[in-house]
Order: structure tokens, then sequence, then C-alpha cells
């Protein structure tokens, strides 16, 4: 018999990100404290496994019309992040923040970044790499996705758990949150972080570390 759980509520616009307990500290197997799952979970009494939230299977392209799926994530850390080109209020502020923690974790290998635009219909492929070149981005681990809008929509609410929705009376003409996903190697989420937040961002940096150092 399975049992079905809610583990942790959907994040919407811009409420605080999960925290982890761990410090910058040395962590030792004593002091370590497990990430949490986020999101609804099942357990079976008969075996006592726990199915976690997992990211469902996607299909996008990127800057380079390559196509990506969660096949190129699997077996890796990976971060997602929701965007469009022309947004005049948090997207600069996020992207300028995702740059610096690609920088601080730049001897994390296994490492992804997965940023989707939010909006399709105006950000075309040519558009993104513009916005790519003109902020000099890195995309060496960094790929800027590019689906039809409500699929991205929908995985962005349903897959990552946080928002993304057309709004006439946003800035920019759609409403999206500002926070960073960090998912696990099994496709798992494991922490929200607000994009916009120096310390939040740096303690993001630190947690992939952790994440991967404790658990793999």
């Amino acid at each position: 018999m399975k049992h079905l759980f809610f583990a942790s509520v959907l994040l919407i616009f811009g409420s605080c990100g999960e925290t982890n307990t761990n410090t910058t500290e040395e962590i030792t197997e004593d002091s370590y404290t497990p990430f949490p799952y986020l999101g609804q979970h099942e357990v079976d009494f008969g075996s006592d496994d726990t199915i976690y939230h997992t990211v469902p299977s996607f299909v996008f392209t990127n800057q380079d019309s390559v196509i990506i799926t969660n096949d190129d994530v699997k077996g890796k850390v990976h971060l997602a992040h929701f965007f469009f080109t022309s947004c005049p209020a948090i997207c600069p502020a996020t992207v300028a923040q995702m740059q610096r923690l690609q920088e601080m974790t730049s001897d994390v290998e296994e490492l992804v970044i997965l940023t989707h635009t939010i909006d399709p219909a105006r950000d075309t492929i040519l558009k993104i790499r513009d916005y790519i070149e003109e902020r000099e981005i890195n995309t060496h681990n960094w790929h800027f996705l590019r689906a039809e809008r409500e699929y991205t929509h929908t995985l962005a609410k349903e897959g990552y758990m946080i928002n993304a929705m057309e709004d006439e009376e946003a800035d920019g003409g759609f409403l999206h949150s500002e926070h960073f996903v960090l998912i696990d190697r099994e496709g798992h989420v494991r922490g929200l972080y607000k994009g916009t937040d120096t310390e939040e961002v740096d303690q993001l940096a630190k947690d992939i570390k952790i994440l991967i150092e404790n658990e793999y």
C-alpha cells in the first residue's frame, strides 16, 4: 500500500527559498544535515521505499539549436532558472547572479545550468544568442532553452515547483519566480534560492558542493 505525503508547498512569485542548515564550516558525517526533498512523495509501506518527486522528462532547443533533454542532466546536479530577454524587472539581476554563481562553481565539473525562456514568441534562437553575446555569458555548461510557451510554463510549475505565467498587468507581460532551483543527480528538487539575493546565491554555490560531497 502506498500513502501520499505533501512534503513541501509550491513556491510562487517571491516567497523565501528553502534553506539548508549546513554551514560553511567543515561538514562531517555526524554534522551533515541532509537537504530536503521538495514536493509530493509516496511511501510504499510494503517495502518502506520512498518515491520522491522528480522533474519530468523534457525536450528543449538551446541557443545553438541543439536538442537538450533530461538525458543531458541525468547523473548530474543541475540548476533551473526561468526568464525572458525583454524582462525589465528581475531577469537582468538573476542572469547577472547566475553568471556570478557560475564563476563560484567553476570547479564543479558536473554542474549544468538550464535557463528557460517563458516568452518563446519573442525570444527566437537568434534573439537569445544576441542576449548571450551582449552579456558575454559563458555557455560551456549553461544552456538557454526554448520550447512552446505552455509547455515551458507547465514544466516550471509542475516540475520545478516555481511560477511562470502570462500576465498583462506584469512588467513585460509575464509573471514568474526569481528563484534558482537545485536538482540532484536523480532529478529530485532539493532547494530553492532567491536569484536576486546575493547571500542566497552565495549559499547556493556552497550547497551545490556540500550536496555532492556528502551524498555522492
